[in-house]
């Protein structure tokens, strides 16, 4: 029996769910456009990473490896290194909360490269799981926010002109999301996490209504149910569910990435790394017509 945690049939959008990288979303197979900067925000470890290695393997010419721990960007850095030599790359330290940081991050990118193709938004908290609202920790719920929302915002506040002022760039922009942001109830559901995440979603809604016809790909990708860091704070017998591969939510972003605007349906909605692409495609017309994979009141 399925497990209800408040996901309304999101997880079973489309009737095949992949757990690894499969050949239509193989970094190694599709080509970005030359030459292509990428910027990972939240590239240290675990799915950031992966993200970073899909891009290099992708053939990006340039990686911006941003995070609030040099240590853990210099491995990835060095992975990315030894997948495609020739991408140059870059290690900026920030703090995604901290609107100078960020705007630092950008002149920086701005500087070295002079342009900039795809931005992926990977950096988010979660803060221990606590059954009440009235057991949640103030400063626990005001970091998620700071991180998840907040940091979102000023992410787009400085990076989207570099991106949208970059001539003949690929003007995407993603964000890691997750169908967290949709839970009410079960395992998971820690009010700061889900309700902050709610808020970012909606915030790249409104990045796409605002910046769509300027050229912007904008998308909300939910990784999959991967055991990363950011879930070590799920109790023990529910870890049984996180199974799904890191590397799934790089194959996936480099897909959106390769295609041009042939992905364009699909901005500004949440959609499951875990998705067939080709079951997906096939709703193309169904989903462009009930606007679906939306935040929207039923009726």
């Amino acid at each position: 029996m399925a497990i209800n945690w408040g996901l309304s049939g999101l997880a079973t959008f489309v009737q095949t769910s992949h757990a690894e990288v499969y050949p239509a979303i193989d970094p190694t197979t599709v080509k970005l456009p030359q030459p292509s900067l990428v910027c990972v925000v939240g590239a240290s470890r675990g799915i950031g990473a992966s993200i970073a290695r899909a891009y290099a393997k992708a053939s990006a010419t340039g990686l911006v490896l941003a995070s609030r721990r040099t240590s853990g960007l210099e491995a990835t850095a060095a992975s990315c290194k030894q997948i495609n030599p020739n991408v140059e790359i870059e290690i900026v330290e920030y703090d995604i909360t901290s609107a100078s940081s960020v705007s630092e991050l950008a002149k920086r990118i701005k500087v070295r490269f002079g342009r900039l193709d795809v931005v992926v938004v990977n950096s988010g908290v979660s803060g221990p799981v606590v059954p009440r609202l009235t057991d949640t920790d103030p400063l626990t719920f005001q970091e998620a926010i700071d991180v998840n929302y907040t940091g979102l915002f000023l992410c787009a506040k400085f990076l989207l002109p570099v991106l949208l002022e970059t001539k003949d760039g690929a003007k995407n922009f993603i964000t890691v999301s997750s169908f967290a942001a949709l839970i009410i109830r079960g395992p998971f559901a820690n009010a700061q996490y889900c309700v902050s995440k709610l808020a970012q979603l909606k915030l790249m809604e409104h990045m796409h209504e605002q910046y769509h016809d300027e050229g912007l790909l904008s998308w909300s990708v939910h990784p999959g149910s991967v055991d990363s860091e950011l879930t070590a704070v799920t109790p023990e017998p529910f870890k049984a569910y996180l199974t799904d591969s890191p590397e799934l939510c790089g194959g996936f972003c480099t897909w959106l990435s390769s295609a041009g605007r042939g992905r364009a349906w699909l901005c500004g909605r949440l959609v499951n790394a875990k998705y067939d692409m080709s079951e997906l495609e096939a709703r193309k017309d169904e989903i462009l017509e009930k606007d679906l994979l939306k935040l929207k009141m039923c009726k």
